[in-house]
This record gives structure tokens, C-alpha cells and sequence, in this order.
């Protein structure tokens, strides 16, 4: 039975107690007031995908400083999730094609109700793909999929 100790070692790997690779849960993005700041991730089609992100102050608040746009495209540049004015938010989609998926960025031209410094902006995104994502429910109502056990 020399095939159970790797399948047991895949299985924790799976399900999050170990890891092969370093985990990484979010990355923190200065969006400056003119122009974008994106990022990209290279995915297969029919991968489930969630990402978070929170914008902050310079005093670490969240939801009191500036606000942001935020864009999503698929690889063939088909919008898949768009907010513009925003603190923080939640995407969700299922991919329909393999490709560069690309994440966009940039602040908000009025940014009137916030005085302090309206230089830049600092975002965590956290993206999430495929067994990563572990938020089924949210998963599910964005795709409107019944969830069956």
C-alpha cells in the first residue's frame, strides 16, 4: 500500500494543512492619481475565481479614504466584473476561456470627500482561484448555481 502515504500527503495539500508551495493571501497595491496599476494571473477555463479588496488611509481605515475604480477582463478583453467609486468589494465568476486574466486599478477623479492626501491610494487585492477560494456560497450566488450535497 505504498500509494496511500501520497495520497494522503496530496489530500492534506489540498485541503489547505499543507503546502507544496508558499501561500500567499493578499498583495498590497499604491495606486497612484493618475493611471492604473494592474495585475494579471494566467488561468485555465472553468476555474472558479473570487477576489477581494479593501481600500485604506494613510492611517489604516477602512472605508474613510480614497475611493477607487476597479476592472476585470478576461483574456480576450470581455469585461467580467467593473465598480468605480468604491472602498471594497467582492468578484466572482467562473473563467469561459484559458488566457491572462487582468486586474485594474485606479482612484476615483472626485475625491472631494477626502481631504487628507489625495496623492494615491493603498488597496489589498487577495485573488483567489479554483480550491482556493473555499467561499462556495458566495461562489455560488454570484454564478447562480444550486449547491447540491
Amino acid at each position: 500500500m505504498a500509494i496511500l502515504p501520497l495520497l494522503v500527503i496530496a489530500l492534506v495539500c489540498l485541503a489547505g494543512g499543507g503546502s507544496l508551495l508558499p501561500a500567499v493571501e493578499a498583495i498590497w497595491l499604491t495606486i497612484p492619481r493618475a493611471g492604473d496599476r494592474c495585475v494579471y494571473e494566467v488561468i485555465q477555463a472553468n476555474v472558479v475565481v473570487v477576489g477581494d479588496f479593501l481600500c485604506i488611509d494613510q492611517n489604516n481605515e477602512v472605508g474613510l479614504g480614497p475611493t477607487v475604480n476597479i476592472r476585470v477582463t478576461s483574456a480576450y478583453g470581455k469585461e467580467v466584473y467593473k465598480r468605480t467609486n468604491v472602498t471594497q468589494g467582492r468578484f466572482a465568476f467562473t473563467t469561459s476561456e484559458s488566457g491572462t486574466y487582468l486586474a485594474c486599478l485606479s482612484m476615483h477623479k472626485d475625491q472631494t470627500h477626502y481631504a487628507v492626501d489625495n496623492s494615491t491610494a493603498i488597496v489589498s487585492l487577495d485573488w483567489k482561484m479554483g480550491i482556493g477560494t473555499k467561499d462556495w456560497d458566495a461562489v455560488a450566488k454570484k454564478e447562480k448555481i444550486e449547491a447540491s450535497l
